[in-house]
């Protein structure tokens, strides 16, 4: 009786495995099906942590500062309202930089590789997260602004923590995209259904990640139904 059970979960087993392989929107059944772990799996993971701990320190600079007045409101509102520009374009012109032959040699770089991976393989959490080598930028880049715009110093770590609490967000709706659960909220199962349009229909439409407004203003979120199926999400159109 149990040897007969035990074939039976083997079958059952390998039924799964072999739909995941026919079926690549399917999620493995290893990712997270609820708050608890979900959360537990992205705090896991040094993308999150390092954004926070940059909104964290910049953020206590800031309160040590003046107070933040209606200017400060007026730069995070700014910040807001770019955000979702910025997720288009980077997702168009950086992740998805398609390599170049210049002067006999193949110009490429890390980024728009490990964007490729993830195309490839869009339920391995190892690429869903922004690469650590981005982060090494973060504290360059706030140097820079702040060298260049130091009399604004306040209002460039309002936009700068602004921005990287965006950033966050960003993470973890990305992250809600490539596993099972998401939350009972209309604009995240909004975001994790158009971004999986992007992985498994079509490469060319929804470069929205964390917001939508940016594919609306450029026409590419466009209804499903009207848009075919690419045949090169996993590839990019680029030879492997």
């Amino acid at each position: 009786m149990n040897q007969a059970a035990n074939r039976s979960d083997d079958r059952i087993m390998i039924g799964a495995e072999e739909t995941a392989r026919r079926n690549p929107m399917r999620p493995p059944e290893t990712l997270p099906r609820d708050r608890r772990s979900a959360l537990r799996l992205f705090w896991a993971h040094p993308s999150p942590l390092l954004i926070a701990a940059f909104a964290l320190g910049f953020g206590a600079w800031r309160g040590a500062m003046a107070p933040s007045g209606w200017k400060d409101a007026l730069v995070a509102l700014a910040v807001l309202a770019y955000f979702p520009f910025n997720e288009w374009l980077i997702h168009v012109y950086l992740l998805h930089y398609r390599p170049r032959r210049l002067f006999g040699r193949t110009l490429d770089f890390y980024l728009p590789v490990t964007h490729r991976r993830h195309h490839a393989d869009p339920w391995n959490l190892k690429w869903v997260f922004i690469p650590r080598h981005v982060h090494v930028l973060t504290l360059p880049a706030v140097a820079l602004l702040l060298w260049a715009l130091w009399p604004w110093k306040e209002l460039v770590l309002t936009g700068e923590v602004t921005y990287l609490l965006l950033g966050l967000h960003y993470e973890w709706v990305h992250y809600l995209a490539h596993i099972p659960w998401c939350p009972d909220i209309a604009h995240y199962q909004r975001r994790v259904r158009e971004h999986r349009y992007h992985h498994f229909r079509n490469e060319n439409y929804w470069w929205g990640v964390s917001m939508g407004s940016g594919d609306r203003f450029f026409g590419t979120a466009p209804a499903v139904e009207d848009i075919g199926r690419s045949g090169t999400t996993s590839t990019l159109g680029l030879r492997k």
